[in-house]
């Protein structure tokens, strides 16, 4: 039943480069509408260990201030639970906390969720991350759930953390990175990709693309896809601001 859940959103983090905040607003308005999801937050693992919050939708401001905004990795919560064992941590026990998280045993979850799950996102089987979120109902553990939720969690990390190899700034999914291009980036572009490139710093769409070109959407995507590994760029967004400030002036590119 998850799968055309999953596809949808597939697609939707195709059609443009979207914040993180967009990105799990559609997830708890469409990809978990299944579970009654109400909010949903990101938070990542720092090289000193402690897992900070970086994005979220749907949690009010009382209830952030009530919980710590950091986790120390060395102390039992959730969060910390579901990266050191790679797993889904599922509490349906709201407003109250179980007893084996004892740090929030007092702080009472107050505003009607009566569910919380957790997951790790991963990048090349290390975890960097994780997600959360908050259900209306009382959801029970279930195996197609849980494959449900790491397979969000797999999107995510091809789509937020694709370039986390390439330097340490890069591990952020929310911090802004200087833009360096090597002298082959323009001979690695084929004329088409360049051409479209160009269209897609104007604010055209993948169909609008190949209605001007005559290729089908799907062509005009997989080219975008390549467009986007050879600029080392996160998507739409990117791309187009490196094709405004880096290479429009370029006579091989301007056209």
């Amino acid at each position: 039943m998850f799968l055309p859940y999953v596809s949808e959103f597939v697609e939707f983090l195709s059609v443009k480069d979207h914040t993180l905040e967009e990105i799990l607003a559609h997830m708890v308005l469409r990809v978990l509408a299944p579970l009654d999801a109400t909010s949903a937050f990101v938070s990542e693992l720092s090289s000193e260990n402690v897992i900070s919050e970086v994005g979220s939708f749907g949690i009010g401001k009382k209830t952030k201030e009530r919980y710590p905004g950091k986790y120390d990795m060395r102390e039992k919560y959730p969060l910390t639970d579901a990266i050191h064992n790679r797993s889904v941590v599922w509490i349906n026990t709201l407003p109250q906390w179980p007893d084996e998280y004892p740090v929030l045993k007092d702080i009472t979850y107050e505003t009607g969720e009566r569910t919380f799950i957790c997951f790790p996102i991963e990048k090349c089987g290390t975890p960097i991350a994780v997600i959360g979120i908050f259900c209306k109902s009382v959801i029970h553990p279930d195996a197609e759930i849980t494959s449900f939720l790491k397979g969000i969690g797999n999107i995510f990390a091809l789509h937020l953390y694709r370039n986390i190899d390439a330097a340490p700034d890069m591990r952020k999914i929310t911090g802004k990175r200087t833009i360096e291009l090597n002298g082959e980036v323009n001979t690695r572009l084929t004329e088409r990709q360049r051409l479209i490139l160009k269209m897609m710093s104007e604010g055209r769409t993948n169909t609008g693309i190949g209605e001007l070109l005559g290729y089908s959407e799907s062509t005009i995507r997989q080219e975008t896809i390549k467009i986007f590994a050879i600029l080392n760029c996160r998507g739409r967004e990117e791309a187009s601001v490196i094709y405004r400030e880096k290479l429009a002036q370029d006579s091989k590119v301007a056209m």
